[in-house]
């Protein structure tokens, strides 16, 4: 996370603090062009993969 361990806003990426273009497509553009970011993300999803019934829809 970029300065804590809660996403408080969401026009920031939670990864690096960058500024988004908007909260929901800006992130999914962001991670496509940074993979750093997309990497972060990635294991974040990993990790809660268990947490989330049925899996993601999206």
């Amino acid at each position: 996370m970029a300065t804590s361990e809660s996403w408080s806003d969401p026009e920031r990426c939670p990864f690096c603090g960058a500024r988004l273009a908007s909260p929901g497509a800006g992130f999914v553009d962001h991670t496509a062009e940074s993979p750093d970011c997309e990497a972060k993300f990635e294991t974040w999803r990993d990790r809660i993969s268990d947490d989330v019934t049925g899996g993601w829809s999206g």
